[in-house]
């Protein structure tokens, strides 16, 4: 007998069958099932009571590389535009734009265009004029969401990665760098190895502490989509958890699209000229661990010290302006940690941050 044909009231009456007659066994050969079944049913209903006894309708198969039209149109007028690059740098570019497709569903939609190989999508691109290029721009979302009259800590964040570049002794340094760009306040974390970043776990970790401290919230946030290191914001899934976890609306743009991306650049030379610079006469920084412990350093001495020369928060310093936000939000000072207290209040530096 198919198990498929008892229904959820037959299924119970099974189950009280063996549970009366306290063996299992007899049950299962008494009405042609398996003892799996039977403890499939008894977890299911156990847990569901008699629904969990319903026959379920198989589900359809799902076919994940399976490409609609509209997203196959963006596969191609990418291909147009970097016709270089292959499925795996497309799928970067794409899932940096929301669009959800894997690198097989790219690979297909390239075969079944006879664009499967880097010579066949320059030919592509070539031949394409520029009046049959698409309308659709997945490269030029320029914030017009920003209300530029809104001026507080956690409107505007930027984030990017840069490589700083080949230092003797030390090797490497590649750095992530998130700013806010009212308060200023900024966060740096150093890489040795271009394989090692992470950013995302860097932000869970330091960067959500510094949120809950200071009971903020970040809005926008904004990632300066570079192509060299676009795959390390859109690797895994912890991307898309974080930003849904904590609600925060967040985008991908081109440094050239906008200038919105003027503070984070202006703070980055002051990085090179106050840091960077003077590792190379430094004989003590001699190791990585060391220039990352030193930028540590810098960087609690910078957002507590250095003194903002414009804006609305002209004469403060980055952590004051974090810390006058925090209590328009309603945070009580008594439950900050002393050491934040004790760095807010130390002595400012003439030293002006941009």
């Amino acid at each position: 007998m198919k198990t498929q044909g008892f229904n959820a009231h037959t299924k119970y009456r099974i189950l009280q069958h063996a549970l009366k007659g306290n063996n299992i066994s007899k049950t299962c050969e008494l009405f042609g099932i398996s003892r799996t079944t039977f403890y499939n049913w008894k977890a299911a209903y156990q847990k569901f009571g008699i629904a969990g006894l319903e026959n379920k309708e198989p589900k359809k198969p799902k076919m994940p590389n399976k490409v609609s039209k509209t997203i196959e149109r963006d596969i191609l007028a990418y291909v147009e535009k970097y016709p270089e690059d292959g499925p795996r740098r497309i799928y970067y570019e794409l899932k940096s734009e929301g669009i959800n497709v894997g690198e097989t569903g790219i690979y297909n939609v390239l075969k079944r265009n006879n664009l499967s190989k880097k010579e066949q999508r320059i030919e592509y691109s070539k031949n394409r004029t520029l009046s049959n290029r698409t309308n659709r721009s997945l490269y030029k979302k320029i914030p017009k969401f920003i209300d530029v009259e809104k001026r507080y800590p956690g409107y505007l964040v930027i984030q990017r990665i840069d490589f700083m570049g080949t230092f003797d002794g030390i090797g490497r340094i590649y750095q992530y760098c998130f700013y806010d760009t009212t308060s200023k306040w900024a966060e740096v974390k150093l890489y040795n190895r271009k394989q090692d970043i992470d950013i995302w776990h860097y932000f869970e970790v330091k960067l959500v502490y510094l949120l809950d401290t200071f009971n903020l919230t970040i809005e926008n946030l904004v990632t300066e989509r570079e192509r060299e290191f676009l795959p390390y914001f859109v690797k895994g899934d912890k991307h898309n958890s974080i930003i849904e976890e904590y609600n925060i609306n967040h985008l991908f743009i081109s440094s050239d699209e906008t200038d919105i991306f003027n503070g984070i650049r202006e703070f980055n030379e002051f990085l090179v000229k106050e840091f960077y610079n003077k590792i190379l006469i430094n004989e003590k920084l001699d190791s990585f661990i060391k220039v990352e412990n030193r930028i540590n350093s810098f960087m609690r001495e910078y957002n507590f010290t250095n003194v903002i020369s414009e804006g609305p928060n002209e004469g403060k310093t980055p952590a004051e302006a974090v810390l006058d936000r925090a209590i328009e939000n309603g945070t009580d000072l008594d439950t900050l940690p002393l050491w934040l207290l004790a760095l807010i209040n130390s002595p400012r530096r003439g030293v002006k941050d941009e």
